[in-house]
């Protein structure tokens, strides 16, 4: 299975979520595949349209050559109170390596988004084959990116999780944190999205997909 039909893939379970949370959303399933931007849509009472677009803030920028990018998002249902985390890991070429979607204890949006990070940096310490790597991990949420990098302070009551967040990189483990808006990249948000209606944990390594896949032929 490619990246681009994994990105695929996550598009379409979007837009069936979306359609069976029973909102009225313009867009049918095989839209928002076609055209994530469909996504940013917005209603009011006097008109549906789409928010409008900033060109720079729609393209996913690479990481620079040896380094992976994480982008990470959360997503809340505030009448469910239900709260969940997504996360994509790719190279400098845009290559799929992992991805994860997972429902965390209903919380205030930037907090999740800190669990967010704190989840992509712990997938890569937990596992052996990411150890030597420099990552940059990207969140849209400017309160958790500044918690995340300031010696002290946020939420009070999450301070082990922005402890280990602080003090995680090593010389075998870097990481750099920073902000970039919400529409650079779709596959996160999905994923977050995703992970409302989920029960447990969802972790998929695509590299190790690709390689079965090979070994199929």
């Amino acid at each position: 299975m490619s990246g681009e039909q994994v990105k695929n893939m996550i598009l379409l379970r979007v837009g069936w979520w979306i359609k069976g949370w029973n909102v009225q959303f313009p867009y049918s399933p095989d839209e928002i595949s076609r055209n994530p931007q469909c996504l940013r849509w917005v209603e009011s009472k006097a008109k549906r349209t789409l928010l409008p677009l900033d060109p720079s803030a729609s393209i996913w920028s690479p990481p620079p050559e040896n380094w992976l990018k994480w982008n990470v998002d959360a997503s809340l249902h505030p009448h469910l109170m239900r709260t969940s985390i997504g996360g994509v890991l790719r190279d400098h070429n845009g290559k799929f390596i992992c991805l994860f979607s997972s429902p965390i204890p209903f919380m205030e949006i930037n907090t999740a988004e800190i669990f967010a990070i704190h989840k992509a940096m712990k997938i890569c310490k937990d596992f052996n084959h990411l150890h030597g790597k420099k990552f940059i991990v990207e969140s849209d949420s400017k309160n958790a990116v500044a918690w995340c990098k300031e010696k002290f302070g946020g939420p009070w009551n999450i301070q082990f999780i922005l402890n280990y967040i602080r003090n995680i990189s090593s010389p075998e483990l870097q990481f750099e944190i920073c902000h970039r808006g919400r529409s650079s990249n779709s596959v996160s948000d999905g994923l977050a999205k995703l992970g409302l209606s989920r029960q447990d944990d969802f972790l998929a390594w695509l590299e190790l997909l690709e390689d079965r896949f090979c070994n199929l032929d």
